[in-house]
């Protein structure tokens, strides 16, 4: 069967439909702009899918640790293990016996529908089905998934997106709890038909008549979301820290935005916050006086980004190892260099002046190592009102991937750099 087009002329629901009613087998390719997806169908049963960028919270490994199924030092050990064998992360897991057969079944599960829903939202794009007689999937680990289900979840997803997007437009803010002394109580969530959906479409929170009261009550995802929030992590980080999907972790956000039980915290309060945390502790200066990158997901993280996506019937896990290698280093020099950023501003919101070297944080006890994975330094400076941290890529070049830029948290009047007596924090824009 010949099925090709763009995603204006023939619905991405429309295309999974026709290829469950027909039964057919092979790989859908999508293309939009730079990203680039493949779904495999046995029997017109979805049964694998990948992404070329894969996000980070698409990971096996990460998805495992979020569901507490596994340690960091296990995962650790895992992605070694592969290293070596080329063999895919959830087949050693469970010949170690470290996580059972039907743990890393709901993973893949998770892995593939997460990268499958966000193709629902995509406005346009190419696509093209190559019928094969068969697939390549593990069959000891994944049951085939009807699209019928997937469709209408999908569909629910794009009808509830703009609520989210309208309620949280930004994922770089950080959430705080409006009051963090208030208890709420864990229900199931009720079916309900879109019509009876409690929100609204007003511009803003602010602008949104108040919903119907539902007292102290939260449903599980609530919750979930409700406990990540603590006025430092960005959405973007929450979403990296849920155990739920990406969309079941922003509906959740936005729902408490929207009960106003979570509203977006301002520069200064992310500032306080970190200083609370840290306050009777800056005489130790050591890495744990620094709570907000002591959190163990903060460790663990450098492994689950560097993980190859191994979906079922993914036809990028032919590529060589030394290309996987590469990428692995070069997203892991990527989150180092995150650390380093946030770990100058902690400086600065302790110190009331930034850095000037990689060497500075050091020195002072606020990190332990500020070096790439080619054991190259770091590059820190402040230079016009920003700071700039920089690494190098594999050869030893600039690359500009590697390159963060923050604004210094100082009045623009004033000399960048060494300003005492002004803590604060300034987001990443």
């Amino acid at each position: 069967m010949a099925l090709e087009g763009t995603l204006r002329d023939f619905s991405f629901a429309d295309i999974l439909q026709l290829i469950s009613l027909q039964r057919k087998t092979g790989v859908l390719t999508l293309k939009y702009e730079e990203k680039l997806v493949t779904i495999s169908f046995v029997d017109g049963c979805i049964v694998g899918s990948s992404s070329l960028n894969q996000h980070t919270e698409d990971r096996i490994g990460l998805i495992l640790l979020k569901r507490g199924e596994l340690t960091e030092q296990e995962l650790e050990a895992a992605l070694r293990r592969q290293e070596e064998t080329l063999q895919r992360l959830g087949r050693i897991l469970i010949d170690s016996r470290v996580v059972s057969a039907e743990s890393i079944r709901i993973a893949l599960e998770q892995q593939i529908l997460q990268i499958v829903y966000r193709v629902f939202r995509w406005s346009d794009g190419e696509y093209h089905f190559s019928q094969e007689k068969s697939v390549d999937y593990d069959r000891d680990l994944m049951v085939p998934m009807a699209a019928d289900s997937i469709i209408m979840e999908g569909a629910r997803m794009t009808d509830e997106w703009p609520f989210i997007d309208q309620r949280i437009p930004d994922r770089t803010v950080v959430l705080m709890k409006v009051d963090p002394n208030r208890h709420f109580e864990v229900i199931e969530a009720e079916e309900r038909d879109i019509d009876d959906l409690r929100f609204s479409f007003a511009e803003s929170p602010e602008e949104a008549p108040r919903p119907e009261p539902a007292g102290d009550r939260l449903t599980r995802n609530q919750m979930l979301a409700l406990e990540l929030v603590n006025g430092r992590d960005s959405v973007e980080e929450l979403i990296l820290r849920s155990p739920l999907i990406e969309f079941e972790t922003c509906k959740a956000l936005a729902d408490l935005v929207d009960r106003r039980i979570v509203r977006e915290a301002t520069p200064e309060e992310v500032a306080r916050q970190l200083s609370r945390e840290t306050e009777g502790q800056l005489e130790l200066r050591r890495p744990a006086s620094i709570p907000w990158l002591a959190i163990p997901f903060a460790a663990v993280l450098a492994f689950a980004l560097i993980m190859i996506p191994l979906s079922a019937g993914n036809p990028l896990v032919r590529f060589r190892a030394e290309v996987w290698d590469g990428l692995a280093l070069h997203t892991l020099s990527w989150l180092r260099l995150v650390r380093i950023s946030r770990t100058a501003e902690t400086f600065y919101a302790l110190e009331g002046i930034y850095p000037e070297s990689a060497a500075d944080l050091l020195d002072a006890g606020y990190a332990t190592d500020v070096s790439d994975p080619w054991r190259r330094p770091y590059h820190l400076t402040t230079h016009e009102g920003r700071l700039v941290v920089a690494g190098t890529d594999a050869k030893g070049d600039p690359a500009p991937s590697l390159t963060i830029i923050r604004n210094l948290a100082t009045e623009p009047d004033e000399p960048a750099g060494r300003q005492r007596n002004r803590p604060g924090v300034r987001l990443l824009e």
